[in-house]
């Protein structure tokens, strides 16, 4: 029951957190996005992340294509943005882990969250403080999809990121109580700092809802810890409820979800259609 709690407080969490993520990041760099009506796109982009993050994502960017008149590219780019941010705090966030003592195998990820966050910020900081006058710079800069980019501001990371640094931090708490279900023992402290490196390497699109990478770093990152069984059991565990609470939001995004392959596909392959100067039938 203690397992099962948590976890589905910690579902709670993001997925609240997030609705009330994205609803200023459309704001900003679109038009004026409210929390509830954000709800029923945020839970298909829930449902689908069963299948990847990629098929997920539709399910937003049909949103502002419907409601907000933002074209799939440039919804995409807005996305995409919002993954640099992401990027960039859990890099930051593994790193501080390992300089404040973090007691781990996962101390081998440093190079890669170091390199993470140097190309988050290089490009951050490209749209940020350059506008390149000429040559091929200039013109990555001025595509019409990249406006989210062109558009935020320094004001804009920091209001972003306030909002998405309690959803990171939550995780380390969340973790604490899933662990302490299936008796592997690691302090809170350890475990706070173990999350946001096992958020990084877990988050690769290797596979579903983190199905693979997470039990591989659950087994490597917590080793000794517990028995190899318990850890691999606990991260079996972790990844299969998200799966069912997941399904179990699904069920009340059923009319969106099929909208969304209907007429939202079709939408997608006419406007690609237009912008190479062709037509469907």
């Amino acid at each position: 029951m203690l397992f099962v709690g948590v976890s589905l407080l910690g579902f709670a969490i993001w997925f609240v957190g997030e609705t009330v993520l994205f609803a200023p990041l459309f704001s900003y760099f679109h038009r004026h996005t409210g929390f509830r009506e954000l709800l029923p796109a945020n839970a298909a982009f829930y449902f689908l992340q069963v299948t990847n993050l990629a098929v997920a994502s539709s399910a937003l960017l049909l949103f502002l294509k419907r409601h907000k008149g933002v074209a799939w590219s440039a919804g995409g780019m807005t996305l995409l943005l919002h993954g640099l941010l992401d990027a960039i705090l859990l890099a930051a966030m593994s790193l501080a882990a390992i300089v404040l003592g973090l007691k781990s195998p996962l101390r081998i990820a440093a190079p890669y969250a170091a390199v993470v966050l140097a190309a988050g910020l290089a490009i951050a900081g490209f749209f940020l403080c350059w506008r390149p006058d000429a040559g091929v710079a200039r013109w990555l800069y001025e595509r019409p999809a990249l406006g989210s980019f062109r558009a935020a501001r320094l004001e804009h990371y920091a209001k972003l990121a306030a909002l998405r640094l309690p959803i990171f931090a939550a995780e380390g708490l969340i973790l604490y109580g899933q662990l302490h279900a299936f008796h592997v023992h690691r302090s809170m402290l350890q475990t706070v700092l173990f999350s946001p490196v096992a958020l990084l390497i877990g988050s690769l699109p290797l596979a579903p809802v983190g199905l693979g990478t997470l039990q591989l770093v659950f087994v490597k990152g917590l080793a000794g810890c517990a028995m190899r069984s318990d850890l691999l059991a606990a991260a079996l565990a972790i990844s299969g409820v998200k799966l069912v609470w997941r399904a179990a939001l699904g069920m009340t995004t059923l009319g969106y979800t099929r909208d969304l392959w209907s007429g939202g596909a079709r939408e997608a392959i006419e406007e690609s259609a237009q912008a190479r100067g062709g037509s469907i039938a």
